[in-house]
C-alpha cells in the first residue's frame, strides 16, 4: 500500500499535453486553500448583512482568484487549455444572456456557477501538488463542524438567522415553513438539501484517507453524518457514504470485530420484532421508523419524481439556454403540481443551459473512466456529486455548484497529475478493492 510520500512524488512529474507542473504549495496558499473548503462548507448567509452575496462562499472567489493567478505555472497552464475552457465561459454567458423568462436575481446561480468554474480552474492546477486537496479536504471537515453545530442549534430551536448562520423564515409560504421545520436545514434550506451536502462530504474525507491511510477520519465523518440525520431526515444522502464505508472497513477490522457488529445488529432487530423500540437514541429511532419503517410516501414519491423529471425535460428542450426560477416553477406546477424536477443535472440545464449540463455530464463520465488522468480527488467529488443530483434540485446549492464547477474545470483542463493509480472506474473506490 503506497503512502502519502509516494503520492507527492507522482507529482513531480508532468501530465497531459504539455501541462505545465505548478510550484511546491507555500503556507500561505495551503492556508488560502483550507479557508475556501471551510467557507464552502461552513457557508455563512451573507446578505443577512446587507452584502451583495448570498453566501460567503460566493465572496471568496473575489480575494483568492487574483492571488492564485500570480502563482507559477497557473497562469501558463490557463494558457495552455484555453480554448475548453473559453468553450464553458462562452457558453455560460450564452445563457446569461438568452435565458427565458429572467426576473430579478434569476442570472444570480449562473454568474456564481461562472465565478465558481475560474476559481476551480485554478484548483485543479494547484492540486497537482496532492497536498493542495488535502488543506481544501481538511477545511471542508472542519466547517462540517460548525455546520453540524448551527443544525444542533436549529434543532433546539436556537435561531441564527441574524447572524447569517440560518435561513430566514420570513415571507416563506406556511407549507414550506413546515417542511422545513420538520426536516431541519440549519445553515441550508431543508434538511433535504443539508443531508446531501453532508453526503458529498464524503468526497474529502475519502481523499484524506486515500492521502493518509487513516480510515477514522472518514468512521468520524460518517458518525457526523449519522449524528445529521435524525435532524434532517434525509435517508438518500447516506446511501454512498455507508456503502464507501463499508469498503474501507472490510480489510481493516477482523472477523471477531465484523461477527460482534453483525451480532448487535441482530439483537437490535429483535429487540425491535418482540417490542417495537429499539434501544437508541429515541430521536434516532424515529427517524428511523419514520423514513425507512413507517413510510406511506414511497411509491407517490417514485411517480411525482418520474412526472417532474419528464416535464423538465420538455422544459430544456422548449429553452436550451434556461429559463427563469419563478417561469421554472409556474411551469413545472402547471404540468405536474410540483415545482422542483426533483434533479439536480436537470435543473442545472434548466437554470444554466442544456449544453452546460451536457458538459457537466461528459465531465464526469470521462473522470470515472479515466481516474488516473484526473486523480483521485476529482474522481471522489464525481463518486460523491452524481447520486445526490438523481435525487434533489442541488444546483440551487453553493456547495454542489462549485463541485459541480470543478467537475467542469478538471474536464477543460485534462485532469491533473496529482497521481498515476490505476483506480478502477466500475468500484466505489478503486484503491479499496485493489488493496
Amino acid at each position: 500500500m503506497r503512502v502519502a510520500e509516494e503520492n507527492a512524488g507522482s507529482s513531480a512529474r508532468t501530465h497531459g499535453a504539455g501541462a505545465p507542473m505548478v510550484a511546491t504549495l507555500t503556507r500561505l496558499d495551503k492556508i488560502c486553500l483550507l479557508v475556501i473548503g471551510l467557507a464552502l462548507q461552513f457557508n455563512v448567509e451573507t446578505s443577512t448583512f446587507g452584502l451583495p452575496f448570498q453566501r460567503l462562499s460566493d465572496l471568496i472567489p473575489f480575494l483568492t482568484i487574483p492571488y492564485f493567478l500570480l502563482r507559477p505555472g497557473v497562469m501558463s497552464a490557463i494558457l495552455s487549455r484555453l480554448v475548453p475552457i473559453g468553450l464553458v465561459v462562452a457558453l455560460l454567458g450564452a445563457s446569461l444572456v438568452f435565458k427565458a423568462g429572467k426576473q430579478e436575481g434569476d442570472v444570480y446561480l449562473t454568474l456564481v456557477l461562472l465565478l465558481y468554474f475560474v476559481q476551480c480552474v485554478q484548483l485543479v492546477i494547484l492540486f497537482r501538488d496532492p497536498s493542495g486537496p488535502a488543506w481544501f479536504s481538511s477545511g471542508i471537515l472542519i466547517g462540517m463542524i460548525g455546520s453540524l453545530g448551527a443544525l444542533i442549534a436549529a434543532s433546539v430551536s436556537i435561531d441564527l438567522a441574524p447572524y447569517g448562520l440560518a435561513v430566514p423564515l420570513d415571507g416563506v409560504d406556511p407549507e414550506i415553513a413546515l417542511f422545513m421545520q420538520d426536516k431541519l436545514g440549519g445553515l441550508w434550506t431543508a434538511g433535504n438539501m443539508t443531508g446531501h451536502v453532508f453526503a458529498l462530504t464524503g468526497a474529502a474525507a475519502m481523499y484524506l484517507w486515500f492521502r493518509y491511510r487513516r480510515t477514522e477520519i472518514y468512521v468520524l465523518y460518517v458518525l457526523g453524518l449519522l449524528a445529521s440525520f435524525p435532524m434532517t431526515n434525509n435517508r438518500a444522502g447516506l446511501l454512498v457514504p455507508l456503502v464507501c464505508l463499508a469498503l474501507l472497513v472490510r480489510r481493516s477490522v477482523n472477523a471477531l470485530y465484523v461477527a460482534c457488529a453483525l451480532a448487535v445488529l441482530c439483537g437490535l432487530v429483535m429487540v425491535f420484532g418482540a417490542t417495537g423500540h429499539v434501544p437508541v437514541p429515541e430521536q434516532f429511532q424515529s427517524a428511523i421508523e419514520k423514513r425507512f419503517l413507517s413510510d406511506g410516501n414511497t411509491e407517490s414519491n417514485i411517480g411525482e419524481r418520474l412526472d417532474t423529471t419528464v416535464a423538465a425535460l420538455r422544459m430544456i428542450v422548449a429553452n436550451p439556454f434556461g429559463i427563469g426560477a419563478i417561469a421554472t416553477q409556474n411551469q413545472l406546477r402547471e404540468m405536474t403540481g410540483l415545482g422542483t424536477p426533483h434533479n439536480g443535472i436537470l435543473s442545472l440545464a434548466i437554470q444554466s443551459g442544456v449544453m452546460v449540463a451536457l458538459l457537466f455530464v461528459l465531465g464526469a463520465g470521462r473522470i470515472l473512466l479515466r481516474p488516473a488522468r484526473f486523480g483521485p480527488f476529482a474522481y471522489y467529488v464525481v463518486l460523491f456529486t452524481v447520486p445526490s443530483l438523481m435525487f434533489e434540485e442541488l444546483s440551487i446549492n453553493q456547495f454542489f455548484l462549485f463541485f459541480m464547477a470543478f467537475v467542469l474545470a478538471a474536464s477543460a483542463l485534462a485532469g491533473s497529475a496529482e497521481a498515476d493509480i490505476d483506480h478502477r472506474p466500475a468500484a466505489l473506490s478503486a484503491r479499496v478493492l485493489r488493496d
